[in-house]
């Protein structure tokens, strides 16, 4: 199947990239595919590097020793299809490793790779791919203080987020997703924002992650619907209030749960 790439200007970011947009129209919905087309993957992946700064391929041996042969004292949790490991380069830098599961589709990994063309001081980082085999492997910026949901479920952790942090917190969650959804000529609608999914820096600066189930629509458009109802608990119920419709609002009110904890 052809991929088709147009140049969009992305408002607010660090870098201008041309993208792939969307996969021609076909029979086969990517949401719905279980199967993944390797060559067509690989194909995205390098046309995606090629164009995009900062996004590259990495060596299979290279994961494998970053990881120690993917080593369970590596792993850091378990995101969207995929276990998440802790590694290392030979230059020292740190980098978070996403291995995908044998349940993950297409559609999961494309998904994420519209990380590699969106650039915001409060999404995660993309730094590369690597195709081996039957693996399939994204690598990420690291964040050394884990996930927000160890803060506000730990009465120790807790005490660390005085006002000023958290109020830093909410300001750039919001920044980050008014920049999904209004920085690009897309809107970019997460659909499963909850505390596990926002990373915090050094500097305790939030960084919004895992973009296996997200969707775009058009600038234009204000709601959408999907075949399949995704996200965790209290997040779906508040994404698809009516069946599977979503929309920006319900976003933004997914985030108002953890805003105030």
């Amino acid at each position: 199947r052809a991929l088709e790439f147009s140049e969009i200007q992305v408002q607010g970011a660090t870098e201008l990239c041309t993208v792939g947009k969307k996969p021609s129209v076909g029979k086969v919905d990517l949401q719905e595919q279980k199967i993944f087309n390797i060559e067509e993957l690989a194909e995205l992946c390098t046309r995606i590097e090629e164009t995009c700064v900062g996004f590259a391929k990495f060596n299979f041996f290279q994961i494998v020793d970053a990881t120690d042969n993917f080593s369970e004292r590596r792993i850091l949790g378990f995101g969207g299809f995929g276990t998440v490991y802790k590694g290392q380069l030979p230059n020292g830098l740190m980098i978070a490793i996403k291995r995908l599961d044998e349940h993950a589709t297409i559609f999961d990994f494309d998904s994420e790779l519209q990380l590699a063309k969106l650039q915001h001081a409060n999404l995660i980082r993309l730094l590369g791919w690597c195709i081996h085999g039957k693996e399939r492997i994204l690598v990420y910026e690291f964040m050394q203080n884990s996930s927000l949901d160890h803060y506000i479920s730990d009465r120790t952790k807790g005490q660390l987020l005085d006002w000023s942090k958290r109020f830093k917190i909410i300001t750039g969650l919001t920044e980050g997703l008014v920049y999904l959804h209004k920085g690009s000529m897309s809107c970019l609608v997460h659909r499963d924002l909850k505390p596990h999914n926002i990373l915090l820096d050094y500097n305790m600066s939030p960084k919004i992650t895992d973009f296996g189930s997200a969707r775009t629509l058009s600038s234009d458009i204000a709601e959408g619907c999907t075949s399949r109802v995704v996200g965790t608990r209290v997040v779906t119920k508040l994404q698809s209030m009516h069946l599977e419709e979503f929309t920006r609002r319900r976003q933004m009110c997914s985030a108002l749960v953890f805003w105030f904890w």
